[in-house]
């Protein structure tokens, strides 16, 4: 069984146009049976061969123009948008590290606050122990004096008890003296402790900034939310919602002016939209060009044919 399979190739390109801007083409009848019908048929059709080539030459130099400019204007969407995903991805980042920070700081600020009483505890102790002190070197005092008025030879400071008392005595300077490095360390201390406490936990320290952060960040708030939001005010007008003006452009504005989370900004939506497109343009162009190559082949092969065969067939 022999089967026969047929394969019809249209143009695809605007015939009208082609026709404005090129030449009419020869006839494309067929020329009369002569003596040397197989000359005049290959060249006939050589003469077709050459016309369509240089019109696929054309559109295909058309389309590489084309796709080259839509893969320039695609490859910096593409690195803008992986830009913008980049940063929207490190802004959840920072959110995720502020939520952490946050937790943190509560457990932080509830050590603070035992901080603060373990050092009042032991400024009160270090008080105490001087007060404790402060008598011990009066009752100290007392007794000297009682021995001086007492003016005995046998109680002498250099012997016995007497020598007993001076070393007491001079072990208990010693101690008073420590006393004011002692306090002012203390105080030191518990001044650092308060300070710490209150930037920890008071409700304008350093929760009131990380809280500040995270409005800033819009932190919470995830991917699509603002497609909603921007549908819902545009629904307001309609339910009787007073429309206020939009204010002014400045003189000087930069532009364009990102909101976090950068994935509902109207401007990353607006470049996201651009590079599918781009995307699909430039796949469709791709193929159309691939197309064209492979017709141009085709086209040069048959040309070099027909050129070898008439070589071969001249009637001279």
């Amino acid at each position: 069984m022999l089967n026969e399979f047929r394969h019809e190739c249209r143009p695809r390109w605007d015939i009208e146009k082609i026709r404005r801007c090129c030449p009419e083409p020869p006839p494309t009848h067929e020329p009369p049976c002569n003596p040397d019908c197989c000359y005049d048929v290959w060249n006939w059709e050589l003469t077709n061969v050459n016309i369509e080539l240089k019109d696929v030459g054309y559109e295909l130099a058309d389309a590489q123009k084309h796709l080259t400019v839509v893969t320039t204007r695609y490859n910096r969407l593409k690195t803008w948008h992986d830009e913008l995903t980049a940063a929207n991805e490190l802004s959840f980042k920072i959110c995720r590290q502020l939520d952490l920070i946050e937790d943190q700081l509560e457990s932080i600020c509830k050590n603070t606050c035992f901080t603060v009483n373990a050092v009042e505890i032991l400024y009160c102790m270090i008080r105490e122990y001087y007060y404790t002190v402060d008598e011990l070197q009066e009752k100290y005092d007392c007794i000297m004096n009682c021995i001086k008025c007492l003016n005995i030879p046998a109680l002498n400071t250099t012997s016995g008890i007497g020598k007993v008392l001076t070393d007491y005595g001079t072990a208990l300077t010693a101690v008073i003296q420590t006393r004011a490095a002692l306090i002012a360390l203390i105080m030191t201390i518990v001044d650092g402790a308060l300070k710490l406490h209150d930037e920890l936990c008071d409700e304008c320290g350093y929760q009131l900034l990380i809280r500040h952060c995270m409005e800033s960040l819009h932190c919470g708030v995830p991917c699509g939310k603002g497609e909603e939001e921007e549908e819902e005010r545009r629904r307001l007008p309609l339910r009787g919602a007073i429309v206020r003006p939009e204010p002014e452009a400045e003189e000087f504005c930069l532009a364009p002016m990102l909101q976090f989370p950068i994935c509902n900004d109207p401007y990353y939506r607006l470049i996201a939209e651009l590079y599918v497109e781009e995307k699909i343009e430039v796949d469709e162009l791709t193929k159309r060009v691939n197309e064209l190559t492979k017709r141009q082949l085709a086209l040069q092969a048959i040309q070099q044919s027909l050129t070898k065969a008439l070589k071969e067939v001249t009637p001279a």
